[in-house]
């Protein structure tokens, strides 16, 4: 069904995609790879928290990004406070581009780029603390993004991805052997490996600004988070 929904989509904008500059004097695939951007977020069974991302163009298709998270986590009717930070170098190509260079058996393929592939690898630092549970851990995991970017750089775009890497969950260690009447609840972090899968738009309302709004899901706690941004592009 995913697969279904994301080819009528690219059925829907293709016809759209020119090579002309539009509106903001771009071409269609010239996408933002250096902005500041500050978004709010919300989940269906967490805390509200922020989230403050920027992106650096690097020579070629490169890139770097930066993202710091902070919302909070819902725990034995507590909330446990977290913040994400995380750096990944990114690369990204047309579509055309990458299946120009491929020769099956003599024959030439040539496909325009309606859309591009990204992939972003880098390290996740994530921290949760909470005085109760008297915990406070940090830990350095790797993190993997990858997906597709569509649209206009003039208008709309959006992206598809898959975001991959290990996360903080608190737990309740209960394999300590206690020989008192009232033993102590002892809490540990969990390091399990998270899935994100979501959508992002962005709305290029002119050459310096945006809006973005995206969705995702978290199998980590079960969760389906939203966000809200406004985004400098510089």
């Amino acid at each position: 069904m995913k697969l279904i929904s994301f080819l009528l989509l690219l059925t829907i904008a293709n016809p759209i995609f020119s090579e002309e500059t539009g509106r903001l004097d771009r071409e269609q695939l010239d996408f933002r790879y250096t902005y500041l951007g500050l978004s709010f977020i919300g989940a269906n069974n967490a805390d509200n928290g922020l989230a403050i991302n920027s992106s650096m163009r690097l020579p070629g298709p490169l890139y770097l990004k930066f993202e710091r998270r902070g919302d909070g986590i819902d725990f034995e009717r507590k909330i446990v406070d977290k913040t994400t930070d995380s750096l990944r170098l990114g690369a990204h190509a047309g579509i055309g581009d990458i299946l120009n260079n491929i020769s099956a058996g003599g024959v030439d393929l040539s496909v325009e780029n309606s859309f591009e592939i990204y992939g972003e690898l880098g390290v996740k630092s994530w921290s949760v603390e909470n005085e109760d549970f008297n915990f406070d851990e940090n830990e350095y995991e790797a993190h993997f993004v990858s997906g597709i970017h569509f649209g206009d750089s003039n208008d709309w775009e959006g992206k598809i991805f898959l975001d991959i890497s290990s996360e903080a969950e608190p737990i309740i260690n209960d394999d300590i052997v206690c020989l008192e009447v009232d033993c102590p609840t002892i809490y540990e972090i969990s390091d399990d490996q998270n899935r994100r899968f979501g959508f992002e738009a962005v709305y290029n309302r002119g050459k310096y600004t945006a809006f973005t709004i995206g969705a995702s899901t978290n199998s980590l706690y079960n969760s389906t988070i939203f966000e809200v941004g406004f985004r400098i592009n510089l």
